[in-house]
C-alpha cells in the first residue's frame, strides 16, 4: 500500500515519515481542564512538514480521527477552528469552512462518540462501528482498527444471526481460539461470535500502552502481565511497502518491575556489600600488624 500523503516520492527516495499511512486530524481537548477565560484547553497539535500540500485532498486511512471540541469544532489547521459543521463530502471526507480565502474549506474530524459495546470474534478487538451484514454476506462484521471482522448482532447471537445456546467465550479447541458460541441445542456446533461481556469501565474511554499508542482491544492480564492488542504500519524495505500489522502492547504501570530486575538488583547489592566488607578487611589488617623492633 502506498503512502497516503501528497507529494511523498522524491528522487533519493523516501524518508521516514514518508513510508507509513497518514490522514489529517485535529487535537483532542483535556478533559476537566479550563483556561483562565473559560475555554478548553487543547493538546499541542502536530504540525505537518513543510512540503505538504495541503491544498490537496489526501486519501489515506480514514478511521481513528480524534474529536474535536463539542460545540466549537476544531480544523486540522493548527490552530484554526471550523466556521460551521464539519460534514462528510462525496469523497467519504470530513471538512468544514475555515475563516479566509486560502483554503476557505479544509479537513476536519468529526466529533463522534466513544462506542464499544463488543470485541470482535478472530482478533478480539473493539469494535468501532455497527456490527452489520451487507447484502449478498453471510455473517455480520464490523470495523476496528485492523480491518473488518465478524462480531454479533445483539449478545446472544452468532456472527450469522442464529441464537447462541452456549455463553460466546475463547475456542481453545480450535486452533486460533475464536470467541464462538453453540448455536444448537446439543452443542455440537459452533460459531464465530462476538464477546459483549467486558468490564464496564473499559468501555467508557480509551486506553492506551506504554509506549503511548491507542489499545484496538481492552488492556487485559495475560502471562501475569498486563497488555492490549495494538495496531501499527510496518516497512517493508524489499518490496517498499508499508502494511498494517496487529501486535501485543505493554499497557501496565510502568513502575511495574519483573523478579528478573528485582533479582538483579538484589545481586548487584549482594555484590557491592561483599566487596566493601573485603576492603575493610584488608585495611584494617594492615593497620593493626606487628610492626618490626629490635631489643636493646
Amino acid at each position: 500500500m502506498e503512502s497516503g500523503r501528497p507529494s511523498v516520492h522524491e528522487e533519493d527516495g523516501l524518508s521516514e515519515e514518508d513510508k507509513y499511512m497518514w490522514d489529517y486530524c485535529t487535537p483532542a481537548t483535556v478533559e476537566g481542564l479550563e483556561g483562565g477565560d473559560g475555554s478548553e484547553e487543547f493538546e499541542e497539535a502536530v504540525v505537518l512538514p513543510e512540503r505538504v500540500n495541503r491544498t490537496k485532498r489526501q486519501s489515506g486511512y480514514g478511521g481513528g480521527f480524534n474529536p474535536g471540541n463539542s460545540g466549537r469544532t476544531a480544523s486540522s489547521l493548527a490552530g484554526i477552528n471550523c466556521d460551521g459543521e464539519c460534514t462528510e463530502n462525496f469523497g467519504g471526507k470530513f471538512n468544514c469552512n475555515v475563516p479566509g480565502s486560502n483554503p476557505n474549506n479544509f479537513f476536519c474530524s468529526p466529533n463522534v462518540p466513544l462506542k464499544r459495546e463488543q470485541l470482535t470474534s478472530h482478533n478480539k478487538l473493539w469494535c468501532i462501528g455497527d456490527c452489520l451484514r451487507g447484502s449478498g454476506n453471510d455473517y455480520y462484521q464490523c470495523k476496528t482498527l485492523f480491518g473488518y471482522d465478524r462480531c454479533s448482532p445483539q449478545e446472544d447471537r452468532s456472527s450469522s444471526g442464529k441464537t447462541c445456546f452456549s455463553p460466546c467465550q475463547p475456542n481453545y479447541e480450535s486452533e486460533h481460539h475464536h470467541y464462538q458460541c453453540a448455536t444448537d441445542e446439543t452443542k455440537e456446533q459452533q460459531e464465530d461470535c462476538g464477546y459483549w461481556h467486558v468490564a464496564g469501565a473499559k468501555k467508557d474511554a480509551l486506553e492506551y500502552t506504554n509506549a503511548d499508542q491507542v489499545c484496538a482491544g481492552p488492556c487485559l492480564e495475560q502471562e501475569g502481565d498486563l497488555v492490549c492488542g495494538q495496531v501499527g504500519w510496518v516497512w517493508n524495505e524489499d518490496e517498499m511497502v508499508s502494511s498494517l500489522q496487529m501486535s501485543l502492547g505493554s499497557c501496565g504501570p510502568q513502575q511495574k518491575m519483573s523478579w528478573t530486575y528485582i533479582g538483579i538488583i538484589i545481586g548487584c547489592v549482594v555484590a557491592a556489600v561483599l566487596v566493601i566488607a573485603l576492603i575493610a578487611f584488608f585495611v584494617s589488617k594492615r593497620k593493626y600488624s606487628q610492626a618490626a623492633t629490635r631489643d636493646y
